[in-house]
């Protein structure tokens, strides 16, 4: 019950990874179903850099990922591929970003080659909606807003969340070639270190990553 299938499986089509059931009604109805298929985890999935291997591969999310994808450990092969691209579908937040780092460490440690070759992506969903009577227009950051704000006409709302978007909103701002904002993630070594440093065992260099570039005086979670 998890896991919605698109219609049409393969290169073309991509796996939608969405944080919990709420975030599942409104982009499972506004989704063109032909190609997205979209699966929804509960909660935190399990850090594949810091847990061991075994513990790894017992955790329920790992499992119906893997499977949902049909990527075997330590076998991977692209032309097997149930998606050809995974997209990772979070809130805006800090929750949600961390939800997305645990989804790339889990494909960096158990299939890195499909990271390579530009399979993983990020689907953004907006955090401001403007609202002007006649339509709805959709800023993904902060910064974004601001950037904009000297032209905005229209009531501002700050989107709690990809629960809160009406099937309709999820279609027009996550689907609509027009404001879809589908980022591949980038391969690197320089990234891929950086990854492990700050999501293995090792707390020192998370640390002091964190005292070095992190003002608190700014953080507003």
């Amino acid at each position: 019950e998890k896991l919605k299938d698109a219609e049409f499986l393969g290169e073309n089509s991509t796996l939608l990874i969405a944080e919990g059931d709420s975030a599942l009604g409104g982009l499972a109805l506004g989704r063109d179903y032909t190609k997205y298929g979209i699966m929804a985890i509960r909660g935190k999935i399990i850090n594949a850099l810091s847990n061991p291997e075994e513990k790894v591969y017992e955790n329920e999310e790992i499992k119906l990922l893997l499977s949902a994808m049909n990527i075997i450990p330590g076998k991977y092969d692209s032309k097997k591929l149930r998606y050809g691209k995974l997209a990772i579908c979070t809130d805006a937040d800090s929750d949600g970003y961390h939800i997305g780092l645990l989804i790339m460490a889990a494909l960096a440690h158990i299939a890195p080659q499909f990271i390579r070759e530009g399979r993983l992506c990020w689907l953004r969903s907006p955090l401001h909606i403007v609202h002007d009577g006649r339509k709805e227009t959709y800023y993904f950051t902060d910064e974004e807003l601001e950037q904009n704000r000297h032209k905005i006409k229209g009531e501002i709302q700050r989107n709690k969340g990809l629960g809160s978007l009406e099937p309709e909103q999820a279609r027009e701002s996550m689907f609509n070639p027009e404001y879809q904002r589908l980022d591949v993630m980038e391969y690197s070594e320089e990234a891929m270190s950086l990854l492990y440093s700050l999501m293995g065992e090792d707390v020192v260099p998370r640390r002091e990553f964190i005292m070095t570039n992190v003002d608190f005086s700014e953080i507003k979670e």
